[in-house]
């Protein structure tokens, strides 16, 4: 009986110790396409680095997944993120921004293409933003109360993926 008990305790140690934690998302989050984060806080897209090729300081990507107690960042490297420094700075809305803008508390949570936002130090890149929706709480999304998602992708990209391209 105490080999069976010290089995199913071992058992369980193992399992908690290899379990992978999960993304926190919206059920519209299938694309394969990167974030963008410039200057360490500001989600953009692809295109604001396209645009700005010539005014690139710094640029690196991560495709791994990294560990959510030490990143961050954690829950927006789904589909790798690029890391990005400019040469410029880039125009952006505070999460407070947005939230009171559709008149939801200051501190709710926001969503980026399906992604949620951990950390309320991020902002979002102006011209990365294509399109707001107000997402209300159903059976699919299990959300407790209303949420913004703000996609920098493009209904094409989101439905066929992003092409990866050399951004350098």
């Amino acid at each position: 009986m105490k080999r069976i008990i010290t089995t199913i305790i071992f058992s369980f140690f193992l399992l908690n110790s290899y379990a992978q934690d999960s993304y926190v998302k919206l059920p519209v989050s299938e694309s394969n396409c990167p974030t963008v984060i410039i200057e360490k806080d500001i989600i953009a897209n692809e295109r604001v680095i396209e645009l700005a090729k010539e005014l690139i300081a710094e640029i690196s990507f991560l495709k791994d997944k990294p560990n959510r107690k030490e990143h961050k960042f954690f829950n927006l490297t789904a589909n790798g993120i690029y890391f990005v420094s400019l040469k410029k700075k880039t125009p952006f809305k505070k999460q407070s921004e947005l939230n009171e803008f559709f008149g939801i508390e200051k501190n709710n949570a926001i969503f980026v293409n399906g992604y949620l936002i951990e950390h309320s130090d991020y902002k979002i890149a102006s011209e990365s933003i294509i399109e707001i929706e107000l997402v209300e709480p159903d059976s699919s999304n299990k959300l407790d109360r209303k949420a913004i998602n703000v996609w920098t992708l493009t209904l094409e990209q989101r439905i066929s993926g992003c092409k990866r391209q050399n951004l350098n």
